[in-house]
């Protein structure tokens, strides 16, 4: 089809159209048209020498301190002429004069659109670089957000900048360095699950790394802080769990002493809720279901609740017959059932299996 027959279907659409959306629908298809063109080498010889010559005048304007010219001029060259080493330099030098203005949002986005569409430039990891230090001195910053509310940027924004650099350079330090951060700005807002998956991603694809060592570091960390809102001991496992792993795999790490020294109050804070659920069932008039969790406490002599939890055994075995079949009335014998059903809070207790019969 000739260039011409081409202009000439186009404006028998834009015909039948209004005036405002006819022109955009034939600027649209033009625009189209344009960035599937392929060019010749001599066509992207003489758009090469002519960028060159704008460029030198954009540098021009940005040696003696015309900085807003020189702004414009690099994005009006790195629009025009997108294909040619010139325009790639322009586009870079136009995030940069963007980000020395304060538009750091804007800067980012730039440099986000060049490392994206021209991998191979030259100043691919310097823009990188640039990135990850906008990103972060957003997440730093003390400063208020408009009148004066709020961040300067909102954390979902943050955590997308972030998530955009790592998925843009993975191989660099910038990637663990930026899901680091996507796990802080989550702790911060209280995505305590889901701040622990952005550090357990550090964890699983830059092991062997000081980066790692500090998501594992969060990670037990997190999961003290979901043990502590939780009536279930398994939180309190999942801790001692996260605990033993950065202890065993970074003995020499000085972090690995103040875990081991909060290990035994870890199991201090499980037995108690141990005990509490047993202490729950005896009250509740289920005396096999309250020696379930009261033998669980006694096989942890270390903690202050295993005497304690002897004491509520002998008691319940103590108790008369009379009393312990009274109290079946409260209710059919748990043991029967594969789950007690009680909610002491928002988490589900599920018993402990009985140990085997004395």
């Amino acid at each position: 089809m000739t260039r011409e027959l081409r202009y000439l279907l186009f404006g028998l659409l834009a015909f039948s159209m209004s005036p405002g959306t006819s022109h955009a629908f034939l600027g649209g298809l033009m625009k189209r048209g344009e960035e599937k063109k392929v060019l010749s080498a001599d066509e992207l010889s003489s758009q090469q020498g002519s960028a060159e010559a704008q460029m030198a005048k954009a540098q021009a304007y940005e040696s003696s301190g015309k900085t807003r010219q020189a702004r414009d001029a690099y994005k009006s060259i790195s629009r025009s002429y997108s294909r040619t080493d010139a325009g790639t330099q322009a586009k870079f030098d136009y995030a940069r004069l963007l980000e020395a203005t304060g538009d750091q949002r804007g800067a980012f986005d730039e440099y986000q659109a060049l490392i994206t569409n021209f991998r191979n430039t030259p100043n691919f990891t310097e823009a990188v670089k640039r990135q990850f230090e906008i990103a972060e001195s957003l997440r730093t910053s003390n400063k208020k957000g408009f009148l004066g509310v709020g961040a300067p940027v909102q954390p979902s924004k943050l955590i997308e900048m972030f998530e955009k650099i790592s998925a843009s350079a993975p191989f660099t330090d910038y990637a663990p360095k930026s899901l680091l951060n996507v796990g802080y700005v989550r702790t911060k807002v209280g995505e305590t699950a889901e701040a622990i998956t952005a550090f357990q991603s550090v964890v699983d694809k830059y092991a062997a790394t000081e980066y790692a060592k500090e998501a594992q570091y969060q990670i037990f960390k997190l999961r003290g802080v979901k043990a502590e809102r939780s009536n279930s001991p398994v939180e309190d496992r999942a801790q001692v769990e996260a605990g033993l792993d950065f202890v065993n795999q970074n003995p020499e790490d000085q972090r690995a002493s103040e875990i081991k020294s909060n290990l035994q109050s870890i199991e201090e804070r499980s037995m108690e809720k141990l005990y509490n659920t047993g202490v729950f069932y005896e009250k509740s008039g289920k005396p096999d279901s309250a020696r379930i969790y009261f033998r669980e406490v006694v096989k942890n002599p270390s903690t202050s609740w295993a005497s304690k939890a002897q004491e509520r055994l002998h008691a319940l075995d103590n108790m008369p017959e009379s009393v312990e079949k009274k109290a079946g009335v409260f209710g059919p014998n748990p043991l029967k059932k594969d789950k007690v059903e009680m909610r002491t809070s928002g988490d589900e207790v599920i018993p402990l299996p009985a140990p085997a019969p004395n």
